[in-house]
């Protein structure tokens, strides 16, 4: 079986095999209230593109749930789980990615899939997929099952084994790896975005509490 068509069965298996999971997880995430929204900046230099800035932290101290990390200040997160994007147009993704990490659930999802160019940059360097022994989270966008949007992305964010402290908020973290991407968007419409590294509780394979919940490591990209 050639790659691209053990991708593709690969891919299958995971959105119908794991639909009642994805199911579960966005009913879940569904009753928790979305943070404000990060409409992606237009560039200046560029013409229908946007740049969008996100982070992923250990915790929640860095203040993107409030004053001491909000209800749940040991859970994992990302800076924002509310995107907004232009329809037809290349968002240009900067993720500054501070956790530590594993060995994927699956590691399918160590491939950079959906990307302009079917690729991600690592600290500059160009990447079609890392160790799947060594990941942070990923970002993986997909249609909201039952919408009719169709919209595949995914990024495998490498864990972080930098040692230079930084302090952002009330959280002490160390230097983040970044990881970059482009991707293109299309009509209008929304989109449901969650990380497939297991980093939630164990309940569920470690994909329950921050996993399947806005704000923490899921959300949505609203696309206008």
């Amino acid at each position: 079986m050639n790659r691209s068509k053990s991708l593709g069965v690969a891919l299958a298996s995971v959105l119908l095999g794991g639909g009642a999971l994805a199911l579960a997880g966005f009913a879940l995430a569904s009753a928790t209230p979305h943070q404000a929204a990060l409409n992606c900046v237009p560039s200046q230099s560029a013409p229908n593109t946007c740049n969008l800035n996100l982070s992923t932290f250990p915790d929640s101290m860095a203040g993107e749930q409030g004053k001491d990390g909000g209800v749940h200040p040991d859970w994992v997160s990302y800076s924002n789980d509310n995107l907004v994007v232009p329809a037809n147009t290349t968002v240009n993704v900067t993720i500054d990615q501070y956790d530590s990490g594993g060995s994927l659930n699956n590691a399918f999802f160590d491939q950079v899939m959906g990307t302009v160019g079917g690729t991600a940059t690592i600290d500059g360097k160009t990447v079609s997929s890392v160790d799947p022994t060594n990941v942070g989270h990923t970002f993986t966008l997909r249609g909201i099952p039952g919408s009719g949007k169709t919209m595949f992305v995914s990024v495998p964010l490498p864990a972080d084994s930098n040692t230079q402290s930084v302090n952002i908020g009330q959280g002490q973290y160390t230097k983040p790896v970044v990881v970059q991407f482009s991707f293109k968007t299309g009509a209008k419409g929304v989109y449901e975005w969650n990380c497939e590294f297991p980093c939630g509780s164990t309940r569920e394979g470690q994909f329950g509490e921050a996993m399947s919940a806005y704000g923490y490591m899921s959300g949505t990209l609203t696309v206008n």
